[in-house]
């Protein structure tokens, strides 16, 4: 049975619906997956994640930038891309102080300027989105 058709999408149409936490996907050095969830702020079109540079998932990010990530309720999103970090304090603040992030980034890091805080900048290169119009892709 062939796949049912699928619709392009613009990465617009993506935007709205990666809200609330998130599974990503990353690679252990040793080639084995490593899944935790996040909670993402999507900022100007840019997907961000907030994490400790001691994490495990920020480890694996710096030694192999490739992830995926994963978004329920509002549809089902599937992203690929790359993480790429982000040290500029000025972006930093601007997040951290910024409307959209789900949560306090203080109850986790401390301070903005704490050495353990690490910001990635998700860029994505495909999106699988399945809803109620089917299954439908976005590429960059």
């Amino acid at each position: 049975m062939a796949p049912p058709p699928t619709t392009p999408l613009e990465w617009s149409d993506i935007v709205p619906l990666l809200t609330g936490q998130a599974n990503v996907a990353t690679t252990r050095p040793d080639g084995s997956p490593h899944v935790a969830v996040v909670a993402p702020a999507v900022v100007d079109d840019s997907i961000w994640v907030f994490t400790r540079r001691s994490s495990r998932k920020a480890q694996n990010l710096l030694a192999d930038p490739r992830l995926a990530m994963m978004w329920r309720p509002a549809a089902e999103v599937y992203l690929q891309g790359r993480a790429v970090e982000v040290d500029d304090l000025d972006v930093k603040r601007r997040l951290w102080d910024g409307p959209g992030l789900s949560f306090d980034p203080a109850g986790f890091f401390g301070s903005v300027d704490h050495p353990d805080f690490a910001l990635f900048r998700i860029v994505p290169e495909r999106a699988v989105v399945f809803g109620a119009a089917g299954r439908q892709i976005w590429t960059a």
